[in-house]
């Protein structure tokens, strides 16, 4: 009997710290002190985590990243905070919400952090950190067309994002046609020779209905001579801006 009862004792003390590991998170959250209960999130065991639990940790991890930035050294260590908090709980993975936080917070943080770096041609670092931000989250539509647009174009020439209109395609497919941002992005990538394998069938086949049309008409302008070499190259056999090609043969 002693060696049939050891075992349940053993597993109600089990039970007593869970329960109480749990009302401690339930009171915390309670007295909305989430600062506290992000440190006790980890009382609870592995084997003893469920829904609950789960619920704690997206809810004390939402209230950790709603802080409000002042500098480019608060938005690192928030930065810096995501990536911890995505480790610390892969459950947050499978939270839509979360994402959609980091990406709210993402958006002002670099925003911030952009006077952290050199912005060297040969040595930029900002934007390849926002691509590999954007490419963890695939969840979140229209993300990487919102830091293309939002921080990145916002911030350095427009040619510097195309790397995420570049995956803004892949994920949301044509609906990236339609933002204006992209012409600017497009007409400088032409102009400096740089994408045109991809450019070109953006202009001719893609987004011909948004592209096309400002592309030939910048050309007609004949504002620079790498323009011109670079945007005949594009428009080649287009018989419908014929009238733009003309310059080519000049």
């Amino acid at each position: 009997m002693i060696r049939l009862l050891l075992p349940c004792l053993f597993l109600v003390g089990c039970a007593t710290a869970k329960s109480a590991a749990y009302e401690n998170l339930r009171a915390l959250e309670k007295q909305q002190n989430y600062a506290e209960m992000v440190g006790r999130l980890k009382d609870v065991q592995p084997v003893e985590r469920d829904e609950e639990w789960e619920g704690f940790v997206e809810r004390a991890s939402l209230k950790e990243l709603s802080v409000e930035l002042k500098d480019a050294r608060a938005a690192e260590h928030l930065l810096a905070t995501i990536d911890a908090q995505l480790e610390s709980y892969p459950s947050l993975k499978k939270s839509a919400a979360w994402w959609q936080k980091r990406a709210d917070v993402g958006v002002t943080a670099f925003k911030w952090t952009y006077s952290n770096y050199r912005h060297a041609t040969s040595d930029e670092q900002w934007v390849p950190k926002i691509v590999a931000f954007v490419e963890k989250d695939t969840t979140t539509k229209g993300l990487a067309q919102r830091f293309a647009r939002d921080v990145v174009a916002a911030r350095l020439v427009a040619s510097s994002a195309w790397p995420l209109y570049a995956l803004a395609f892949q994920r949301d497919g044509d609906a990236v046609c339609a933002d204006p941002k992209l012409v600017d992005v497009v007409i400088e990538l032409i102009d400096y020779k740089s994408w045109l394998d991809e450019v070109k069938p953006l202009v001719t086949t893609r987004c011909a209905a948004q592209l096309k049309k400002p592309v030939a008409e910048k050309l007609k302008k004949n504002d620079s001579t790498s323009f011109r070499v670079a945007a005949c190259q594009v428009l080649a056999g287009q018989a419908d801006v014929s009238d733009a090609l003309k310059i080519c043969a000049d």
